[in-house]
């Protein structure tokens, strides 16, 4: 027993010195080398979207307790650590990401600036998920979850809260949600459905339907996700077709583009959709393991992620997301003299980075040289990577 106190100083000490001489040697090296950044297209061209960084867990948002703090207090606390298991939809609002992972049943919602990285509260007895496959807001904040297994559409309320469900009773397979107005718009992948439903957003009742191919027009095509631009036109992909339709709110085709196909311009399994604040329309493609990002009238831009590099690389992407919230943030992970215009985020259902998050922008000077134009200089790469 008198022994044990200085045996269990002396171990400590020890420690504490070691651990102490590996930072002083650590500084002593030198700062961390700053890795090359990522840019797409790849030099010469002039670089239009960098990779910014990788979410998989929440200790990628909080942070790790240093080994110093750990030192000085004698013991380890551990911190739980949420990860993202199999991600799905991603949608962001207001600085926050939401993050469907149905290999949990839950969704993550993380919010960057504040270093936050949480569960949906009301996951649990009747607003228990079971297969999240996307999520959409309101205009009081109200959240939408289309559940795949459930077969309905899930509400919870802004602080996460269950308020109610509804669906069921229509026979559907929800893959893909969205609300506008008094609108709920549902995609529907139930076999002989193939459609987009439309639901009461107070009542939850079904209204009508459309987008069903029939012999006189084009249609859906076993549809797999869809987004709405700020507009209130609806943009769908389709693993039937390979193609991209976009509808106005009743139900009209207004554009058609895309076809199967491995190479560049061409889809080989068409997944997430998003528009952005100048119309350009972003598609996550989980066969070429790549985005390509269109012009509103359908015509290739750039594409970005491909399989080979060490950082920036997609592996099995599903959904993407692009914003303009919290650019302050987000450019303080560019490189100084690239400026964001926007920030797109991608999930993976493999692969270290669950969450990829890219910055679509130019260099500082680039506008005045002729450069900032992406319909004139990024398309002249995507059409020479056709060729």
């Amino acid at each position: 027993m008198f022994n044990f106190i200085p045996q269990m100083f002396e171990k400590n000490l020890k420690n504490f010195l070691i651990s102490l001489l590996a930072l002083v040697l650590a500084g002593c090296g030198g700062q961390a080398v700053k890795p090359t950044p990522v840019f797409f297209p790849p030099a010469p061209n002039p670089p239009r979207i960098q990779h910014l960084m990788g979410i998989s867990r929440s200790s990628d948002i909080e942070g790790k307790k240093s080994t110093f703090s750990l030192i000085m207090t004698g013991k380890e606390e551990l911190d739980e650590v949420k990860s993202i298991m199999k991600p799905y939809g991603v949608m962001t609002h207001k600085g926050k990401i939401y993050v469907c992972d149905i290999g949990v049943g839950n969704v993550a919602i993380i919010d960057p600036v504040k270093k936050s990285f949480n569960f949906l509260k009301g996951n649990n007895n009747v607003g228990k998920l079971k297969k999240p496959a996307n999520i959409a807001v309101d205009a009081e904040e109200n959240l939408y979850v289309a559940d795949v297994a459930r077969r309905e559409i899930v509400v919870y309320n802004p602080a996460g809260e269950y308020i109610r469900a509804f669906g069921r009773e229509v026979d559907m397979k929800p893959t893909d949600v969205a609300v506008e107005g008094e609108s709920v718009y549902v995609l529907d992948l139930q076999k002989g459905n193939n459609e987009i439903k439309v639901f009461d957003r107070k009542s939850g009742q079904f209204r009508n339907s459309f987008g069903k191919w029939t012999s006189e027009s084009e249609g859906l095509a076993m549809p797999t996700n869809f987004a709405l631009d700020d507009k209130g036109f609806i943009y769908t992909t389709n693993s039937g077709s390979g193609k991209v339709i976009k509808f106005d709110p009743d139900g009209h085709i207004l554009l058609s583009f895309g076809e199967m196909g491995d190479i560049i311009g061409k889809f080989s399994r068409p997944k997430g959709i998003a528009v952005d604040h100048e119309n350009r329309i972003y598609v996550v493609d989980g066969g070429n393991q790549n985005v390509q990002v269109f012009n509103e009238k359908g015509r290739l831009l750039i594409f970005f992620g491909d399989p080979g590099l060490v950082r920036g690389s997609l592996n099995l992407p599903v959904s993407v997301s692009v914003s303009r919230d919290n650019l302050e943030y987000y450019q303080t992970l560019a490189e100084p003299d690239f400026i964001l215009e926007a920030v797109i985020f991608v999930t993976n259902q493999y692969g270290a980075e669950k969450i990829s998050i890219y910055g679509l922008g130019q260099m500082k000077g680039a506008a005045a040289n002729g450069e900032g134009t992406t319909e004139t200089k990024v398309a002249g790469t995507a059409d020479t990577a056709k060729k």
